[in-house]
């Protein structure tokens, strides 16, 4: 057995694993009463709002990417990004999506790129990777802020500290990039070369990153606003400063490579964090199961462009990516 299947084989076992054991923990007549008198309405405005904070975030890409010096129109951008959270939803990790966006701007990017297809998939993994980090550490720092400024809620003091020490991490690691260029002028491998390449690529442009920041910051309050609408949906109250906390908390721990696509994972942030609020364990579940809805639905598009556009198939990505 490969070591991909075997890897994708036990996130699958762990998947099934959390969401049995979480299933087994509720009551499920009250669990499908709480789904059958969601109000609809307000999911239909958490659709718009996701969608809307997608397109952010196309934006986002599309400035990082064009300080690499793809030129492609913001249009393209959008169209691999929502392809790419098709692939990163219905294939058995996210790395999916990234490895679809960095295929199709490799690909129609090429000619605005100096050493072939070869340097314009470096340096399209570069704008991707960078993508991710920005939007990570911006969502970690939202966390880290909400959680100092509202300490009102009882949380954990392991997970304050340890969400404190992880922000600490991403900030002293931006700070500290300078001296971790120097450091990979001796370090040999395509690895360590692409790496050198993205802290020259973006040195002098820091002021891009600061935009993609200020965006990533925009995308994460709509979506921590998401949380409070889709609350209402259930008919329960979740203030908007436990919003800034649940949304960074649950997205990090559900972004742990441990399980598909983060599901159990996800459930189980949201039924520890929901139950801290007194929220039932039936509606926090079920408000676990509207979030992906939500995700999914909206994902759909990318699907549809993705047929429309008579692309590849999605077996023909990675391998054309890791070439």
């Amino acid at each position: 057995m490969k070591r991909s299947t075997l890897m994708t084989l036990l996130k699958a076992i762990v998947s099934l694993g959390l969401l049995s054991f979480f299933l087994s923990r509720v009551d499920l007549f009250h669990f499908l009463r709480a789904l059958s008198s969601v109000r609809l309405s307000y999911i239909a405005i958490a659709l718009v709002i996701y969608l809307f904070g997608q397109l952010i975030s196309s934006v986002r890409w599309t400035l990082l990417a064009r300080a690499l010096g793809f030129q492609n129109p913001w249009k393209d951008f959008a169209v691999y990004y929502f392809i790419g959270m098709f692939f990163s939803l219905f294939t058995p990790s996210t790395v999916g999506g990234d490895l679809g966006r960095i295929f199709y701007l490799a690909r129609d990017g090429s000619k605005e790129k100096e050493g072939g297809r070869a340097g314009s998939m470096a340096l399209a993994t570069i704008s991707v990777i960078t993508d991710r980090a920005v939007g990570m550490a911006v969502l970690i720092w939202i966390g880290a802020v909400a959680v100092a400024v509202f300490p009102g809620y009882s949380l954990p003091s392991a997970i304050r500290y340890l969400t404190f020490a992880v922000a600490l991490g991403f900030l002293l690691g931006c700070v500290s990039l300078p001296l971790f260029s120097l450091l990979l002028r001796s370090r040999e491998g395509p690895v360590w070369k692409n790496l050198r390449l993205a802290l020259q690529a973006y040195r002098g442009r820091w002021h891009v990153i600061v935009q993609t920041m200020l965006l990533s910051l925009i995308v994460h309050i709509l979506q921590s606003w998401m949380q409070v609408l889709i609350g209402h949906a259930l008919e329960v109250e979740i203030p908007w400063s436990y919003g800034l906390i649940i949304y960074p908390l649950v997205g990090t721990f559900s972004a742990l490579p441990i399980s598909l696509n983060g599901i159990g994972l996800r459930e189980g942030g949201y039924l520890f964090l929901l139950l801290r609020i007194g929220v039932s364990s039936e509606k926090a579940i079920a408000f676990s199961l509207l979030w992906f809805i939500i995700i999914a639905l909206d994902s759909l598009i990318g699907g549809l462009v993705f047929i429309l556009r008579k692309s590849p198939a999605p077996s023909a990505l990675v391998p054309e990516a890791e070439d």
